[in-house]
């Protein structure tokens, strides 16, 4: 049996954590751990989650999302978990879940490190990732797709932070601590440069709430400022991201689509 630790970050938003805690448990799967890294000091009463197979942890305040998602996947290693669901304190869970097709094809190839599943309400964000020392990374779109068994899976170079992975490569690329916010692009392109491979699947969703109460907006809103410079500079890049005529029209078709059915 394949154990799964559910790596779930969060960060000054208790409502909304109580929310998507309670989707993960209501369909919950017989195999996994939830793993809960808190940025705060100190969890007030009202806020112990009260679950089996969960594990609650009390990181240092506003450590940072790289800092909590090590911090979570070396317990998960250290309890001999092989593979690790990265979810969040925005993602509500809808459906019982089947990870064992994708942990088999997962399984098929060493170099197979992740698979992403679809964000419902969440921008497209599946694409090949193209980096131009002195200017930008670039979003490209990614044409490769391949079927194992009877599954689907779109190869990327980068997908959004929903998915499933090796637990000793996530242990390896590790997210950079110094990037406390915009160490998405960062990751996964460390995750190329090392051979490995990265897919998406259609075959598991989940909701994104669109969620920024007061104060965590105001930690939030620090990555466009603070934290994108501090990722430019170390790429040595004037902006973050840029995108190719493919990928622009990815997103303009994902945008109609939101005003078309009054999502936007």
């Amino acid at each position: 049996m394949n154990k799964i630790a559910v790596i779930y970050t969060t960060f000054l938003r208790d409502e909304l954590m109580n929310k998507t805690i309670c989707s993960i448990m209501r369909f919950f799967g017989y195999n996994w751990e939830v793993f809960i890294g808190d940025q705060n000091e100190e969890i007030p009463v009202d806020k112990q989650v009260k679950y089996n197979h969960l594990k609650y942890y009390i990181l240092p305040y506003d450590c940072g999302l790289s800092y909590a998602r090590n911090y979570l996947v070396q317990k998960a290693q250290e309890l001999e978990f092989k593979y690790c669901l990265l979810t969040a304190d925005s993602i509500e869970f809808t459906s019982k879940y089947d990870f064992n097709p994708h942990i088999e094809f997962l399984e098929s190839d060493p170099k197979n490190a992740l698979i992403g599943f679809q964000l419902n309400n969440r921008v497209p964000w599946e694409f090949n990732l193209k980096y131009v020392p002195g200017d930008s990374f670039y979003l490209e779109a990614s044409n490769d797709y391949g079927n194992y068994k009877d599954k689907s899976y779109h190869k990327t170079d980068i997908c959004k932070n929903f998915f499933l992975a090796k637990t000793e490569v996530l242990a390896k690329i590790k997210w950079d601590n110094e990037l406390k916010l915009q160490e998405h692009t960062d990751f996964f392109w460390r995750l190329k440069q090392e051979g490995y491979n990265c897919y998406h699947s259609k075959d598991i969703s989940a909701n994104y709430i669109d969620s920024k109460p007061p104060e965590y907006k105001i930690m939030r809103d620090r990555m466009t400022s603070e934290f994108n410079n501090l990722f430019m500079k170390k790429y040595n890049i004037k902006d973050w991201i840029k995108y190719s005529k493919e990928a622009r029209q990815i997103f303009f078709e994902f945008n109609l689509k939101r005003r078309q059915t009054n999502d936007y």
